[in-house]
């Protein structure tokens, strides 16, 4: 039943493309403003933190507990798909990678600077560190859209896929630094084992030697964040250029993006094949 979910969200993603009816975050955020006006929780960040996080994940555990059953399962299969395609990653930041590649194709590199900072790059001295960035950055939403929802939904159901996700919205609304820190460090750590594993994964369906080289150089690392993590494993994957022209960065953009599809389509076969053993 979880793969038949799981196989169904996949396709309804890909082919539907952005869910705005289902990926409304607004109530999340709704629920942290109401939190952190309580005057008992205001001077205790970190157990309003853990209840901005928990208690959707635990009601959502309550619901598929006492209405699971209703309507032969069916109840079930209808919440474990809403939550996983609200899980999923937003496609707005397709536009944004969409503008970068289009930019790169027709040589306008002052406009590349521009779009790059859409996608959260900063302060790059060069072009050649400015595209480097901007791919770690591409291969970093292509990663964080499907493969860590994927594995919490296997491995703790659609409340776990939930939680993710919601870890995922605040560590990127949190405007304190120390607040944010600790989000992305809980983030980080939720990431630590779908990125050590989507490792082999990229070798199958990339340049297998440089792939599995940099996996191995990082696969017990605590240092690295997971985007330079994964950006040593793509430019393995797919053998980049140190420095390319504008033109070869928007192939390389295209290539990144057509390496993750291959990855979706054998992690989803390779949980078929599991699922049957």
């Amino acid at each position: 039943m979880s793969f038949l979910v799981l196989l169904v969200a996949v396709l309804l993603s890909e082919w539907l493309g952005t869910q705005p009816a289902i990926q409304r975050d607004q109530w999340f955020f709704h629920w942290r403003r109401w939190l952190a006006g309580l005057s008992f929780l205001m001077e205790r960040p970190r157990v309003s933190r853990a209840l901005v996080l928990l208690v959707p994940a635990f009601i959502l555990a309550l619901l598929l507990h006492f209405c699971g059953n209703w309507l032969f399962g069916l109840s079930a299969v209808a919440i474990n798909l809403l939550v996983l395609l609200y899980a999923f990653g937003r496609d707005t930041v397709d536009d944004s990678i969409d503008l970068y590649r289009d930019v790169l194709a027709r040589g306008d590199v002052q406009a590349a600077w521009h779009e790059a900072a859409q996608l959260g790059v900063e302060d790059a001295d060069s072009w050649p560190e400015l595209h480097n960035r901007a791919q770690a950055a591409v291969a970093y939403l292509c990663f964080e859209r499907y493969f860590p929802v994927l594995f919490w939904f296997l491995l703790l159901g659609a409340p776990g896929a939930l939680f993710y996700r919601l870890v995922s919205l605040l560590a990127s609304a949190e405007k304190s630094e120390d607040s944010a820190v600790v989000s992305r460090q809980l983030l980080w750590v939720l990431e630590w084992l779908p990125l050590r594993l989507l490792g082999p994964v990229l070798a199958m369906v990339g340049n297998f030697p440089a792939t599995m080289r940099a996996w191995r150089e990082s696969l017990f690392g605590v240092a690295e964040s997971s985007a330079q993590v994964l950006a040593g494993m793509v430019r393995g994957a797919l053998l980049v250029e140190p420095s390319p022209s504008p033109a070869e960065g928007a192939l390389e953009v295209d290539a990144l993006r057509a390496l993750f599809r291959r990855a979706l389509i054998f992690t989803v076969g390779l949980i078929a094949l599991l699922e049957l053993l």
